[in-house]
């Protein structure tokens, strides 16, 4: 009986143990570091009306070069979402001046989790990359990012501008789009939506729908 307890004791020490190891691997492979360096910092510095001058450019796409048409929405999107946290979420969020809150800082905290940056970067594909950044702030206080790509559809003809989701990961690791569900769902998809002041943002289809007519209205 002794034997059968010993090797029962042994048995659950090893499942605890590999479980301790899987948990740690997956951490790691989701951790992911962002500092206020990675923010487009001639948008943080940016005075006056951001949504006006966000306004100004995307009409810009319409004699703009195909080179430049990327760089100048990289441009909008960022002053977009500086725009819709201020308006919408977090008027104090002001993370490249001298910050002495919590909500200069983070665009949102509480006591277990914190958003602290969002923005839009091109990559070599010319692919839109949105990067959300948070940390825990219980028990294990480690940092993380949802980072998503998106295509990017400019259709002069019709004057809008249309961004599909094509993948998405937590850090460096890629997982399904009910996942992604979940987590806007958590975070409350509709009130993210109505947060984004200019456009459609669709968090059912993963897409943004900019139109430049409304724009130039």
């Amino acid at each position: 009986m002794i034997k059968l307890i010993k090797k029962l004791l042994l048995f659950i020490i090893i499942v605890l143990a590999a479980i301790s190891i899987y948990a740690l691997s997956f951490i790691n492979t989701i951790e992911y570091s962002v500092t206020e360096s990675d923010l487009p910092q001639d948008v943080y510095t940016t005075s006056g009306d951001l949504l006006s001058y966000a306004k100004t450019k995307i009409v810009s796409l319409v004699m703009a070069s195909d080179e430049d048409k990327y760089t100048i929405t990289e441009e909008f999107l960022n002053l977009i979402i500086l725009d819709s946290i201020h308006k919408n979420l977090n008027e104090e969020y002001d993370p490249l001046g001298d910050c002495t809150s919590d909500a200069c800082e983070s665009i949102f905290t509480n006591e277990y989790y914190s958003i602290n940056y969002a923005y839009a970067e091109l990559n070599d594909a010319n692919q839109i990359v949105i990067t959300i950044s948070g940390s825990t702030n219980k028990i294990l206080n480690k940092e993380t990012a949802l980072i998503m790509v998106f295509d990017v559809d400019f259709n002069i003809l019709n004057m809008n501008v249309v961004f599909t989701l094509n993948k998405y990961s937590l850090g460096e690791r890629e997982f399904s789009e009910a996942l992604l569900d979940r987590i806007f769902n958590y975070l409350g998809k509709e009130s993210i939506e109505n947060s984004v002041s200019f456009g459609e943002l669709n968090l059912t289809d993963y897409t943004y729908t900019i139109s430049i007519l409304d724009a130039m209205s």
